[in-house]
């Protein structure tokens, strides 16, 4: 691939490590249920990129998912609604009496219900069907940008939180900037991501952490860049362990990972090989005897969350 890349986050040129037959991801949406081809248009390969200045990884070019593809995702009700979100638990000690909180892709608002204080809270959410569940739930869910809803509400919350929703965001300038608009001096911005220098990264054929759903991958140290770039202030840093909800995958993605190192099979973002297949039904079966172990509990999880400090004005 000839054409120079750029980072989304620091704008520097990135590396092509990995390139990806758009059939293969297409397909593997299909077998969801979900029809992404039209989406991908006429991108035959897509290339899985590194930025050596701040280690993103990305997916280019970018083929970002549309209404339609969230609200076929969002049919199934767990999409919304996750057991064991340890983040919103983490999160909550950030958040004071009466203080201002703004969720920027809320979901249908399922952080409110875990917030133990009176507060002002506002969700912002671009899934019309999300948004129909938050009013039904009278959760305040608003369909609205956080480039739109901060231009009228500069300095007004006192806590940002955006969960699992920087990992589908291109325009990373124009987000974060805004939400730090939306943000009061000395206000908390909090980030949660999935964390890809855990044992997800082994995961081949995570469809979930694919293009149009997750077109980013971050890390600790891309999300401590954010401090760099936008003079603020990291206040804590939480890696979850991994979850009862995860741990099942857990053990199967480190048997797959050990047999494909036993084999001299290198990890890819997709192998729907034959082989691959077989090790994965191995792997899945050798699962269930280690499932009721307890080593999962000291391994870094699906999950990792940044508290930043805006110490100057935006």
């Amino acid at each position: 691939m000839a054409k120079e890349i750029k980072c989304p986050l620091c704008s520097n040129s990135a590396e092509n490590i990995e390139r990806i037959n758009t059939s293969d991801i297409i397909n593997l949406w299909k077998k969801r249920g979900i029809d992404t081809e039209k989406l991908f248009g006429e991108n035959l390969y897509l290339y899985k990129n590194l930025c050596p200045h701040c280690k993103l990884e990305f997916f280019y070019p970018f083929v970002p998912g549309d209404n339609k593809f969230y609200s076929l995702l969002g049919r199934e009700e767990w999409y919304y609604l996750h057991e064991d979100k340890t983040e919103f638990l983490y999160s909550c000690k950030f958040i004071k009496e009466n203080d201002h909180v703004l969720d920027v892709g809320s979901g249908r608002g399922a952080f409110f219900n875990y917030i133990d204080k009176k507060i002002e809270y506002t969700g912002l959410e671009l899934s019309s069907q999300a948004v129909e569940f938050a009013k039904k739930e009278k959760i305040n869910v608003i369909e609205k940008t956080i480039e739109e809803f901060a231009q009228n509400n500069q300095n007004s919350q006192d806590v940002v939180v955006t969960f699992q929703v920087l990992e589908h965001i291109v325009n990373l300038d124009s987000f974060i900037k805004s939400s730090l608009t939306a943000l009061k001096k000395n206000g908390y911005f909090i980030i949660a991501v999935p964390n890809n220098y855990s044992f997800i990264r082994y995961a081949q054929n995570n469809i979930f952490n694919l293009p149009p759903h997750h077109l980013l991958h971050w890390n600790e140290y891309t999300l401590e860049y954010i401090a760099k770039k936008y003079n603020l202030e990291i206040v804590d840093i939480y890696k979850e362990k991994v979850t009862n909800v995860h741990k099942d995958w857990f053990y199967t993605t480190k048997f797959s990972k050990f047999i494909r190192g036993l084999l001299g099979i290198d990890t890819k973002t997709i192998n729907v090989s034959f082989l691959s297949r077989v090790i994965q039904k191995i792997s899945f079966l050798l699962s269930k005897f280690v499932r009721n172990s307890c080593s999962h509990l000291r391994e870094d999880g699906h999950t990792i969350a940044i508290v930043f400090r805006k110490v100057h004005d935006a």
